[in-house]
């Protein structure tokens, strides 16, 4: 079975990493708690194993539960990483020999109703068992959704060698062509071209996905999304308007736990548009400049409970 395994440089943390017994040090996107999270979605969670622990021993037993309010329900482990080889953890943190340990939420997880209210209507959090130690409980806040663009501080099983080869910079969405290539500086987009950007946390999907199995097919999220393009020069994700256009697909990649995939057409460049510049042959130095042309595209995909974007390369249009 193909596994999704998310592991981000980014995550909040706990001075507590000298505690004697295992620790949950923060997750992936997780600043601040509670962190947000949605039915099916992929989580990774930073833990510290306690004193005693040998980063040179095999792995240990690990476990994780997600407490919905009421009982304890076992979730999905779908990858198990020492951090010096799956994340970047930041040198300040003082933690050292973090495990991380990525986990599905299930998708019976009780969810804020279909309003746009962020309010957390009952008391849910996730615990970590390591070798039988288990940690304290720590708050989640779920959602009808939580959308989140992968990129390549992520790490995904299997994930193309290519795609870190051209990323051009740090932390790139991971938006491919339809043959699979990323879209980077190096290969840029064109206009009118179907591309393929890569997510979790879109919610179930119709027909629903069950907890722990790789999607039977592509099937389509519940939830409806629009899509927001934004040529300006290394943009930020922009909350995308209800009226705004739609994705071609958005729904479960066949396959895979916990992935899923937004099908759109890029639209065409408006009259001076900046190219991205192509880091192969930029100077380091330059390529740090404030005025770098990083992406001329961000794309934003939403619903009305989250968004997120990605800021991709495209080609311009030709100067009359």
């Amino acid at each position: 079975m193909r596994t999704l395994v998310l592991c981000s440089s980014v995550f909040a943390a706990v001075s507590i990493c000298a505690a004697q017994g295992p620790a949950v040090m923060g997750a992936g996107f997780a600043n601040p708690f509670p962190i947000a999270v949605a039915p099916g979605q992929s989580l990774t969670l930073f833990v510290q194993p306690g004193a005693g622990y040998d980063p040179s021993a095999p792995l240990p037993s690990v476990s994780a539960v997600y407490w919905n309010g009421s009982t304890g329900e076992t979730m999905p482990l779908l990858q198990v990483n020492q951090t010096e080889a799956a994340c970047n953890v930041p040198p300040n943190s003082g933690c050292t020999n973090l495990l991380a340990v990525t986990v599905q939420v299930p998708f019976d997880a009780p969810i804020v109703p279909s309003t746009i209210s962020n309010v957390i209507v009952v008391s849910t959090s996730v615990a970590v068992s390591i070798n039988g130690a288990t940690t304290s409980y720590f708050g989640v806040q779920p959602s009808q959704d939580h959308v989140h663009i992968l990129t390549a501080c992520d790490l995904i099983a299997g994930a193309s060698p290519a795609f870190l080869s051209y990323r051009g910079v740090s932390c790139a969405p991971v938006v491919t062509h339809a043959d699979g290539i990323p879209v980077a500086a190096i290969f840029p987009a064109a206009a009118g071209e179907e591309l393929i950007a890569y997510a979790t946390g879109l919610g179930q999907t119709n027909p629903p996905l069950t907890t722990g199995h790789p999607a039977a097919q592509s099937s389509p999220t519940v939830d409806a999304f629009n899509l927001d393009f934004n040529y300006r020069p290394n943009a930020l994700a922009t909350e995308p308007l209800s009226t705004g256009p739609v994705p071609l697909f958005a729904g479960a990649t066949q396959g895979f736990v916990g992935l899923y995939q937004i099908n759109f057409v890029v639209p065409p460049a408006p009259a001076g548009t900046l190219p991205c510049v192509d880091f192969a042959v930029l100077p380091l130095e330059a390529s740090n400049a404030g005025n770098t042309v990083h992406s001329n595209l961000t794309v934003s995909i939403g619903s009305a409970f989250s968004f997120d974007g990605a800021g991709i390369c495209v080609q311009t249009p030709p100067v009359p």
